[in-house]
């Protein structure tokens, strides 16, 4: 039973008392639910303050890391500068051997002063390019043969611009990873597995080849370490590929490309830093570029030139 108000009005009070009572009461009602209004709105402000200032510092910390730089991927070796070098030793092309790119470095570009006496032929490729391939087919092996000769170096940038067409299978980032690994475990075998990815190219929006089809092609180029196809189930090489690939799209630090934004599409072609233009898959225009790169620069003749 509940006790009675202690200002409570005795049994025998008049009607204005019970009246004024009655007001007392809905008047400490009326403060005790202005206080509990106030509570709760300021509990709930207190409340939106806190969800305010919990997202406030959830877009700081993401703004934040934002702008932190991208660390780097670590690369294979024998690709410093994104890419394998080729020069002539013993009548042969033989890649140049670099340590690894560790992650969070950047490229180190090739130093083409210390091959002044050859043509400097730099060639980015994507390996779901089919322009690529055509440029493959028709000037493959001349540029072995030019390398093997010691008239050109060839350097070879595999690059992924075309994801986007193997249906979701990521075909020229799983191909280049591919590639990149044949550089680290298998690089004098390079020039070769590049001909045979090639000579296997899946035509672009189908789903490419699976990474055993890869691998099979890698081992018909004579590829046997295991760790190729380790590297490539582990996707080892896949960071690298798609900051190389950002780098090759965006930056500005290629000092031998006569553009600022050193590659727009595949293949492109760079002969003693200036672009080439001609046609990708005329043997003859090339080895011309070529020759007149040679003429300009004083360095080795080329008019026997062997072309495919």
């Amino acid at each position: 039973m509940s006790k009675k108000p202690s200002n409570a009005p005795s049994p025998g009070a008049s009607k204005k008392q019970r009246q004024q009572h009655i007001r007392e009461l809905a008047r400490q009602e009326r403060e005790r639910h202005e206080k509990r209004e106030r509570r709760v709105r300021w509990a709930w402000q207190g409340g939106i303050g806190l969800v305010i200032l919990a997202v406030v510092a959830i877009v700081v910390v993401v703004i934040v890391t934002s702008m932190k730089p991208a660390t780097a991927a670590a690369g294979p070796k024998n690709m410093i500068s994104d890419g394998i070098l080729f020069t002539s030793e013993g009548g042969q092309p033989v890649p140049i051997e670099t340590p690894a790119m560790k992650e969070g470095e950047t490229p180190t570009l090739t130093d083409y002063s210390q091959y002044s006496d050859a043509v400097n032929v730099v060639v980015y490729l994507d390996y779901l390019c089919p322009i690529c391939g055509q440029f493959e087919q028709a000037n493959g092996e001349m540029l072995t043969q030019l390398t093997a000769s010691g008239n050109i170096t060839l350097e070879l940038h595999p690059v992924a611009f075309l994801d986007r067409l193997s249906q979701g299978t990521e075909y020229s980032s799983r191909a280049a990873n591919a590639m990149a690994a044949v550089a680290n475990y298998h690089p004098e075998l390079f020039l070769t597995a590049n001909t045979a990815m090639f000579n296997s190219q899946p035509k672009e929006n189908s789903e490419g080849l699976t990474d055993d089809e890869i691998w099979s092609i890698l081992q018909s180029a004579g590829v046997t370490d295991e760790n190729v196809k380790k590297a490539m189930d582990e996707e080892t090489f896949a960071g690298w590929v798609a900051d190389a690939t950002e780098r090759a799209m965006n930056s500005s630090d290629y000092s031998y490309l006569d553009t600022p934004a050193p590659v727009s599409g595949t293949p492109t072609v760079v002969i003693n830093g200036t672009q080439y233009k001609g046609g990708v898959a005329d043997t003859e225009a090339l080895a011309k570029a070529i020759q007149d790169a040679a003429a300009q620069s004083g360095g080795s003749e080329t008019e026997e030139t062997p072309a495919k």
